[in-house]
Formats: structure tokens, C-alpha cells, sequence
């Protein structure tokens, strides 16, 4: 599928965005809110093209925000991968299931700028999510937490 549709209005050729490119870039959008100094993430739950919830990723409400010093990870020299277990931040995925009720995920399609993580997979499987669309570059692991979502009945498509 292209990323755009092609129409003649009034003799004019007017390109329009498709629907999953128009989710990701609403969901690159809500990434900008993040205060994360390493990764910025957005998502965006949608049910029948309708958006249901958004989230990105951050430490809890209340918590001092990670590009204050807060963060272990982010106050680290280390590579990217140092020390995930001791990041304060919620993934995008997850705050936007925190922010939906049951019935708003139901049946939903959940648009997210990263490719989940195992944790925000199991997350997603249970929630009632029938479908994720990431974009972005695939991590060491990512088919086996493909294969898991798929497993739970979610559908999973990459776009690039």
C-alpha cells in the first residue's frame, strides 16, 4: 500500500495520506512529548479510525522527569542497552493501555513508533489490542516477540 491516495478534486490532483501513515505520524507527534533522553516513543490506540487513547513514554506521573537527572539509565555513559531493568520510564504502549478502558482497546489497532518490547507485548496481548503497527528498526529478539503476539492472536505489521 502506498503511503498516499491520489484523488481529482475540482480538476485538481490532491494527495492524501493514507490511514496507517496518518496514525504513526500522530503517534511520532505524541513521541514529542517525551522527556526521555535516550529513546522518544509515541502510540496511538485507534478503534475504527477513531483514536481511543495516546501515550509516550516517561516515569510515572509525579516522579521527576528523566531529562532532569532522574533516570539511572540516562545519567549512564553506558550503551542503550545498559541497564533497561533500571529505567524509570513507562513505555509509550503502555501508557496508552493505562489510558483506555477495556472497551476503547476491544477490537483496536494500537499504532506505536518502536517495535514493542516483550513486557508491552504481554501488555498488549491481554488487553484486548487486535492489531499493532510499528515502524522503526527491529531489535535483537524482535521475531520471537512477534511470533508471541501472533501467538495471542495479534495481528503485527512492520512498516517502514
Amino acid at each position: 500500500m502506498s503511503t498516499t491516495e491520489q484523488r481529482r478534486l475540482n480538476g485538481h490532483l490532491r494527495v492524501r495520506t493514507d490511514w496507517d501513515h496518518y496514525f504513526l505520524n500522530i503517534a511520532r507527534e505524541t513521541a514529542s512529548r517525551s522527556n526521555c533522553v535516550r529513546r522518544q516513543h509515541g502510540a496511538v490506540i485507534v478503534k475504527n479510525r477513531r483514536i481511543r487513547s495516546t501515550g509516550y513514554n516517561g516515569p510515572p506521573s509525579g516522579h521527576p522527569h528523566c531529562d532532569e537527572g532522574a533516570c539511572p539509565r540516562a545519567r549512564s555513559e553506558s550503551p542503550s542497552g545498559w541497564g533497561y531493568d533500571a529505567c524509570i520510564a513507562i513505555h509509550a504502549e503502555a501508557n496508552a493501555i493505562l489510558y483506555s478502558s477495556p472497551e476503547e482497546r476491544e477490537r483496536a489497532s494500537l499504532y506505536v513508533t518502536g517495535v514493542p518490547c516483550f513486557t508491552c507485548a504481554k501488555l498488549i496481548a491481554n488487553s484486548g489490542i487486535a492489531e499493532v503497527v510499528a515502524t522503526g528498526e527491529p531489535y535483537e529478539g524482535w521475531e520471537s516477540v512477534r511470533g508471541f503476539l501472533m501467538d495471542c492472536n495479534v495481528r503485527v505489521r512492520l512498516i517502514q
